[in-house]
């Protein structure tokens, strides 16, 4: 064999791998779109969420309650613990809605899972004033808040963290990212279960 014939083979054999190569990676590509598309029911990316979330605050921050507490709900169910105990209080004060106890405790409850002390204040309070029955209810109905907005359920991450200024740690509970510039959501898992 010649060296010309040599050459022109190996030409060939690499124009061959290289239309292999991108074939590869455009069904590789193709894929990941797809998987993308399929889980994107239970993700949200982070800008949006964020921007969502502030929204939902900015209302109750506006005294809009009635608008403010269904947009918040939705972040409670997501885990967000500020929602959550904002919820929680909106249902002890009957802001936007009316009082309801078995919500406020139930909320209060999962929203403790990040451990403040201001928090556990309205969760004190009803513990005191209600009777022991009615605490038990409370707490059957705070524990499948838990179960299903939780911390655990909702892929969050708690841990201690040194506020600047403070010698000791505050215990918080942040979304995780589950992909690049995504949170877990999943909209549809709790929307039969409660309410």
């Amino acid at each position: 064999m010649q060296d010309k014939d040599k050459k022109y083979i190996l030409e060939y054999d690499m124009k061959k791998l290289t239309i292999n190569l991108t074939i590869m990676m455009l069904l590789l590509s193709m894929s990941s779109i797809s998987s993308a598309s399929s889980s994107s029911n239970n993700t949200l990316d982070i800008d949006s969420y964020n921007k969502e979330l502030r929204t939902a605050i900015r209302l109750y921050k506006d005294d809009d309650y009635e608008q403010a507490l269904p947009q918040l709900e939705i972040f409670a169910k997501r885990g967000d613990k500020m929602s959550q105990y904002i919820v929680g209080t909106m249902y002890l004060n009957s802001q936007g809605t009316k009082q309801d106890l078995v919500k406020s405790y139930a909320w209060l409850t999962v929203a403790n899972e990040q451990r403040s002390d201001a928090w556990e204040r309205p969760l004190k309070m009803l513990e005191e004033k209600l009777p022991a029955d009615y605490l038990s209810v409370l707490a059957s109905e705070g524990n499948k808040y838990v179960e299903l907005y939780g911390a655990k359920s909702q892929r969050l991450k708690c841990k201690n963290v040194k506020e600047l200024g403070s010698k000791y740690p505050t215990h918080r509970c942040n979304k995780i990212e589950i992909t690049n510039g995504y949170y877990f959501v999943d909209d549809q898992q709790y929307s039969a279960m409660i309410d």
